[in-house]
């Protein structure tokens, strides 16, 4: 795991500032190694910035150099081994034990189509001296992110936003970034904060000549939804032995592996798989709160009794957050409503000595654990209340969630994901940005889906909707960026690329049921997952924020906050999110620091 840059330009007496510049932004995602390449015959530079988890030796040091190929890779192959083997056979003779050295030989073998034959999350750059090429990739699901940037005839790869603003101390800010950020609480792909500057898509990868500079971004993993015939048992069974797979592959490290412990479905089956397959306690990581609303301590404990793990339970109070306050925000890459969190259980986890982490992120995206996937079958009533809304009076759909009605009145590819998840309204939005709302709406419209989904069933399209923006642009942006910023590695082994295949290509009727969330995943486990857990309401992994913004005086600076805004969140028509969101759009801009917390 690592950070990762490249740079293509024909100041090639700009390459090696500016690679430096990179990665030396991005140094808390590799502490353990530096180095980079510049090639001023061909116009490149390649960055890394190293967090050694397989083979810690001086052999894995990156770029990796093999005879024409050069490379910088970000991630983890978690199927390297029979890779590796399958390479051999062939005649290859590798150098070290590291996965990236399987990427380079794997590519020299089969060339693009190494990508069908990954299992594993990554983005790597890698330059293929021979043909005069770059050669970028990014994994199934877009675990780990690598945006281009384009700036002044350049072309810029960077794991991180902010790798790109070190070469350029003004980047052009995208116009219209926080009408995305205020609408979604996140900014969804393809968007970012800068002008021209786009994440490479999911299962895709991107080819350019180094001489002509013509490029080529082509999909080579596209999710789909078959509805294959099977049975209910055999698909509970499959699924266990593919879980069962997926921990395995992802315990795969030369350093200590940990695992996320929240006390839900989720992390508790990762606990107890885990611990099954390891000889010695496996360590897990939980926080908790004074406030019991918010806290799942209960849930742990009976899976740390049940399993053996050696557990680290840590307790987050106001003053702690108060006084990460300034470190939070620094930590942001692009703005989110939700890193808040990840940045606490990675924080803990690195304190313990920790480099790599289980987390059970995916697992409500993939098998339904949320409530849109039964929401969506009132699709049609939702639209009818939509059509009547805008003819009741304003009093009567003034505060959310009741609001987000009105996200049907027009007809964008968003509309139905945005009444689930969406956070302002357009009509907030236009108010808080003083824009019409017409523009708002005009610019939602733009965002289209990577794949076409008409013809998904209802809960399978609510599924889509989580998995490729919520998840995606969201949760696994914020897990990544979150982590390295503490030099932790976080992994996620419901998102294994074998077990995403099989659980999406199920029929509705097997993968989903209203009676209880996630059926098909508890039944997997139903004789080692403790009752208490599955059978009880949902918890989302939150702080005690309601009460805590309450106390905090920097709400009430009218430059960042605005009154009504302020008012409603005290009135309770507004949550955290809303007021948490609105303080960042106005803020992010600002060079000084947090004050006046309280």
């Amino acid at each position: 795991m690592c950070r990762i840059a490249a740079i293509i330009s024909k100041n090639i007496s700009s390459l090696e500032g500016n690679i430096t510049a990179m990665t030396e932004a991005m140094y808390r995602g590799g502490p353990d190694d530096k180095g980079h390449i510049v090639n001023e015959d061909l116009g490149y530079a390649l960055g890394h910035r190293r967090l050694a988890i397989i083979d810690l030796s001086p052999a894995g040091h990156q770029p990796m150099i093999d005879d024409f190929i050069e490379i910088v890779f970000n991630g983890e192959i978690y199927n390297y081994l029979e890779l590796k083997e399958e390479l051999e056979e062939k005649g290859y003779i590798f150098n070290s034990k590291s996965d990236t050295e399987v990427l380079i030989k794997g590519y020299r073998e089969w060339g693009a189509e190494i990508l069908s034959k990954l299992k594993g999350m990554f983005a790597f750059v890698l330059i293929d001296k021979k043909n005069k090429i770059l050669f970028a990739a990014r994994d199934h699901a877009g675990i780990k992110p690598l945006y281009i940037g384009k700036k002044d005839g350049n072309t810029y790869f960077s794991s991180e936003i902010r790798g790109l603003k070190a070469t350029v101390e003004n980047w052009d800010e995208n116009p219209n970034w926080k009408i995305w950020f205020l609408t979604f609480g996140f900014l969804p792909e393809p968007v970012t904060t800068l002008n021209n500057v786009k994440p490479l898509p999911r299962g895709h990868y991107i080819t350019i000549n180094l001489e002509t500079k013509e490029e080529k971004i082509a999909s080579y993993f596209e999710y789909q939804y078959r509805n294959e015939v099977t049975t209910y048992k055999a698909a509970v069974q499959k699924t266990r032995e593919l879980v069962d797979l997926a921990v395995k592959r992802h315990l795969i490290a030369d350093v200590p592996v940990g695992v996320f412990l929240s006390g839900g479905i989720d992390s508790s089956i990762l606990a107890i798989v885990a611990q099954q397959q390891q000889t010695s306690p496996v360590e897990t990581i939980s926080i908790y709160f004074d406030d019991e609303k918010y806290s799942e301590k209960e849930y742990q404990e009976i899976i740390i009794k049940q399993t053996g793990v050696k557990h680290h339970l840590y307790k987050i109070s106001k003053e702690e957050f108060l006084e990460s306050w300034n470190e939070i925000y620094e930590s942001l890459d692009q703005p989110s409503t939700d890193a808040i969190n990840t940045h606490f259980i990675c924080k803990y986890a690195k304190q313990n000595g920790l480099k790599v982490v289980l987390s059970g992120l995916g697992a409500d995206e993939i098998f339904g654990g949320y409530s849109s996937v039964n929401r969506v079958n009132k699709f049609s009533q939702y639209s009818r209340m939509a059509m009547l809304s805008q003819f009741l009076p304003a009093f009567l759909i003034d505060s959310y969630p009741r609001k987000k009605i009105s996200f049907l009145h027009k007809q964008i590819q968003a509309s139905e994901y945005l009444l689930y998840r969406g956070l302002f309204v357009p009509k907030d939005v236009a108010k808080i940005l003083d824009i019409t709302e017409n523009d708002v709406w005009k610019e939602l419209a733009t965002l289209t889906f990577q794949e076409n989904i008409e013809q998904l069933s209802a809960q399978n399209r609510a599924t889509y909707y989580e998995t490729s923006i919520y998840m995606q642009c969201q949760l696994l942006k914020d897990s990544d960026v979150q982590s390295m910023w503490h030099s932790l590695e976080l992994r996620v082994p419901f998102l294994d690329k074998d077990l995403m295949e099989y659980v999406n290509n199920l029929p509705a009727s097997i993968k989903f049921s209203e009676a209880k969330k996630k059926q098909l995943l508890v039944d997997a486990y139903i004789n080692e997952l403790p009752e208490k857990i599955w059978n009880r309401p949902k918890q989302g992994f939150t702080f005690p924020f309601e009460n805590w913004f309450k106390t905090m005086a920097v709400f009430t600076n009218t430059q960042y906050t605005p009154l009504w805004i302020y008012k409603n969140f005290i009135a309770k028509k507004l949550n955290f999110s809303r007021l948490w969101s609105v303080f960042l759009t106005n803020r992010i801009s600002s060079k000084n620091k947090f004050d006046n917390l309280n």
